[in-house]
């Protein structure tokens, strides 16, 4: 699942430890969302979301979906 995080963290200046202080995940888990290796719960991606202090759907947007005919 693509995201923003790694954006987001770097524009803010946000360190991961941070963000694992708050939200309680392990580092393997949250490098593994970064990277979109994983597809975090709704209960996580608002965790991250809420740590990093950014919107969910600005962190994890939304990919259109082509319609096929």
């Amino acid at each position: 699942m693509k995201n923003k995080i790694k954006e987001v963290l770097k524009g803010r200046g946000i360190k991961v430890s941070y963000v694992l202080s708050v939200t309680g995940f392990s580092k393997s888990y949250f490098y593994d969302v970064m990277k979109g290796k994983t597809v975090p719960s709704l209960m996580n991606a608002r965790k991250i979301a809420e740590a990093i202090e950014v919107p969910l759907d600005e962190l994890f947007p939304v990919e259109k979906l082509s319609k096929k005919e």
